[in-house]
């Protein structure tokens, strides 16, 4: 490669114009990270490339594979963490446009938000140095956009790796003044995991191709063209009735399957009992916690009921 580099237009004229963005193009662009990762136009290059390469052209479109998640974090820092804004704009890039992430993918961004809070070192989130151990706003925004990122099989789901990050966060910032805005947003990203379920899409790559859901006048059509001919001339019951009838039975299963999740079962309560319990005062994010479990959760295991006395 010549040692002049090239601007940002000129990069993305020679990579688009050859018909489309590929894996050796992205390569080659995080690459150049170290001299041009603060630069606004190459990093809305990088971050276009990843969508298009990662996201758009996977198959399906939308859902990146573990092989992919895995081949960006191998090249993002040369494996060795972010080193620079682009690096993370792309991996923010990626995980806010696709419709299914491997929760490997969320992790790695998880930590590296981590590892930024606890050095000190913002630059490869976009933010100035700051004091180590302290979580700033912007640190809080940056959580909030990739703990949420659509991990595989749910949309908007905190994952278990992500919930123990961020307790591990917690406990490092205990005594630290955080901005107010993390504890409530642990509280949530926390509680988001253990009532998982409600927040669950059902969104699998098997089904990828099946299409939009159905609306309900969709739902009754469909419904009333399978319906047998025997059924329809029963005289008992109207289409219309027995479309009904099948449409109250489906949000009755639904609603039972909401209120199973929002109670905390034996396992979840061990995780999160193991996690409040590890050693120290409580943190305020986790006095949060316990006041958002208290207020959402529909039944809660004796021994975190036990705990709500702390919350916040």
């Amino acid at each position: 490669m010549s040692t002049t580099i090239p601007e940002a237009a000129e990069l993305r004229k020679a990579i688009y114009d050859k018909g489309g963005a590929n894996r050796t193009d992205l390569v080659g662009l995080i690459g150049l990270g170290a001299q041009l990762g603060d630069d606004p136009e190459y990093i809305e290059l990088v971050a276009e490339v990843a969508r298009d390469v990662l996201v758009n052209d996977a198959e399906p479109p939308g859902f990146i594979s573990d092989e992919a998640a895995d081949w960006l974090t191998d090249r993002l820092g040369d494996g060795g963490g972010l080193t620079c804004r682009a690096e993370f704009e792309t991996l923010k890039s990626v995980l806010s446009h696709a419709v299914s992430a491997p929760s490997s993918l969320v992790a790695f961004a998880v930590r590296e938000i981590e590892r930024a809070i606890l050095t000190g070192r913002r630059g490869p989130l976009g933010g100035v140095e700051h004091e180590p151990g302290v979580v700033t706003a912007a640190d809080v925004e940056a959580l909030r956009v990739v703990a949420f990122a659509p991990t595989a099989g749910a949309a908007c789901h905190v994952d278990r790796a992500t919930a123990e990050a961020l307790f591990d966060i917690a406990h490092a910032t205990a005594t630290a003044r955080n901005d107010p805005a993390f504890a409530d947003f642990f509280a949530r990203a926390v509680g988001n995991y253990l009532a998982g379920d409600v927040f669950v899409a059902a969104l699998r790559r098997d089904k990828a191709d099946a299409g939009p859901p159905l609306s309900l006048a969709g739902f009754l059509k469909a419904f009333a063209y399978g319906l047998t001919s025997a059924s329809a001339a029963d005289g008992h019951k109207s289409v219309d009735q027995l479309a009904e009838e099948r449409y109250r039975e489906e949000n009755a299963q639904t609603q039972a399957r909401l209120e199973a999740a929002a109670k905390i079962d034996a396992g979840e309560a061990k995780w999160v009992l193991a996690h409040l319990t590890r050693g120290g005062e409580l943190t305020p994010a986790e006095r949060r916690l316990l006041a958002f479990l208290r207020d959402e959760s529909t039944e809660a295991p004796p021994e975190i009921s036990a705990l709500f006395d702390h919350a916040a």
